[in-house]
């Protein structure tokens, strides 16, 4: 019973925290987006940057990204400092989800084999993303490298991995028992 309520209260904490820092994220690069091209954005206070935003939204009822609440704290920093933040996000929101897939991979199934699958996903994911993106950045094609990189970081940042290696590493044990018997 507190097997599964751990279980259920994990779940529930990741299904927040990506909604959370999917949210920011879109906050950030919305801010981001909306600015370029305006140099005097950044120099206004966080009050007027924020009427500014909100008076040139498009009305797009259906596109979330549009259609959103920004995240009011992040009109008090610069774009140096959004830019660093919308990468900060990334990392930490990939070491916070690799820690609750840890946590579930280890409720689940307390099989070490299982956590050592986590950690060279991870991994390898992860040298993948930064790989396409530095292909974008090498052949001037960063924009759209960037969005292919962002989807592989994006899975990182889910409960996407436990919900691949879990099924696989009970997979694996059965046709291991199965070869055996």
């Amino acid at each position: 019973m507190k097997r599964n309520v751990m279980l259920v209260l994990l779940v529930v904490l990741g299904l927040v925290g990506g909604f959370y820092q999917e949210k920011l994220k879109i906050s950030i690069n919305y801010i981001l987006d909306q600015t370029e091209g305006i140099p005097a954005f950044f120099e206004a206070t966080p009050a007027q940057r924020s009427e500014w935003i909100e008076a040139n939204r498009f009305d797009k009822p259906f596109e979330y990204y549009h259609n959103h609440q920004t995240v009011e704290w992040l009109y008090r920093l610069n774009r140096n400092e959004l830019v660093a933040l919308k990468w900060t996000v990334t990392l930490v929101f990939s070491l916070l989800f690799f820690m609750l897939n840890v946590a579930l991979l280890t409720l689940l199934n307390p099989a070490v084999s299982s956590v050592k699958m986590l950690i060279w996903c991870y991994v390898g994911v992860a040298f993948l993303a930064f790989s396409v993106y530095a292909t974008g950045v090498l052949f001037s094609e960063r924009v759209h490298f960037y969005a292919i990189s962002r989807k592989l970081m994006g899975a990182l940042q889910s409960l996407v991995p436990v919900m691949i290696i879990w099924p696989a590493s009970r997979l694996w044990e059965f046709t291991q028992n199965t070869h055996t018997k």
